[in-house]
This record gives structure tokens, C-alpha cells and sequence, in this order.
């Protein structure tokens, strides 16, 4: 009983912002199924309300939000002192050196082009979590 309690706290949390429905079901349920606990947000309103009741490890970020650039949010959050360790991957349409560029200068740790790989995604998600390959 203690190591499956002891597991589950171990398990590391991730928040999909992401107001595309494909994108969200589909990453959602590799990343549940690698057992990782995953929360969701439709637009940078709501990521930034779940942000604090969640808490979580790493955020994987869409770029092109309804309601604000992803980059935005990004350098939001790399501004408060209370979120800004946490790592973000963003994923985006936008294919253009510069978008990289601004990526970086807004904190984000890996610029990933949609559609998603998810091999490639649960790799930099482990890498960056230091967790074990299973």
C-alpha cells in the first residue's frame, strides 16, 4: 500500500495549454499513459487560473492561444518568482527562425513544430524531468 501511495506522489504533473481539441486529447493520453498527471487549459485566462491551484512540473504550451500569444505567457510567467523554474515546451505552427528566437528569450526550454511527434515530446518531457526511460 505505501509504494503505490508513494508512487503517486512521485508521479510528475503537466498542464497542456492548448485550445486545439486533437492536439489536447492526443497528448493527453500518451502522457497519462507514460504516468504523468495532466491538466488542461483552452486559453492563457484559464492556464493562468489552473497554474496556481495545479502547480505543475512542466507546461506544455501552444504558441497561438484565442485570447494571448503563448509567448506572453511564457514571459509572464518566467517573471514571477513563484513559476519561474518551471520548464516550458512550447508547440506551435509557426515555423520561422525569429519565433525560435523570441521562444528562447522568453524562457521557453524546447520550440517543438506541430503536428507532434510524441516520441520526440516524451523524450525532452523525461529529459527535462530527469526521469527514467522506461
Amino acid at each position: 500500500m505505501w509504494s503505490i501511495i508513494l508512487s503517486m506522489e512521485q508521479k510528475k504533473k503537466i498542464l497542456i495549454i492548448d485550445d486545439d481539441p486533437q492536439i489536447v486529447e492526443s497528448a493527453k493520453t500518451m502522457l497519462q499513459e507514460s504516468g504523468y498527471i495532466i491538466w488542461m487549459a483552452n486559453d492563457a485566462e484559464e492556464a493562468l487560473r489552473k497554474i496556481k491551484d495545479f502547480n505543475p512540473d512542466l507546461i506544455l504550451l501552444d504558441l497561438v492561444l484565442p485570447d494571448q500569444s503563448g509567448f506572453k505567457v511564457a514571459q509572464k510567467l518566467k517573471s514571477l518568482a513563484l513559476y519561474q523554474n518551471i520548464p516550458i515546451i512550447a508547440i506551435s505552427l509557426k515555423t520561422e527562425d525569429i519565433d525560435k528566437h523570441i521562444a528562447v528569450k522568453s524562457g521557453i526550454a524546447v520550440y517543438l513544430e506541430k503536428p507532434i511527434d510524441n516520441a520526440r515530446l516524451l523524450y525532452y518531457i523525461r529529459d527535462i524531468l530527469k526521469q527514467e526511460i522506461r
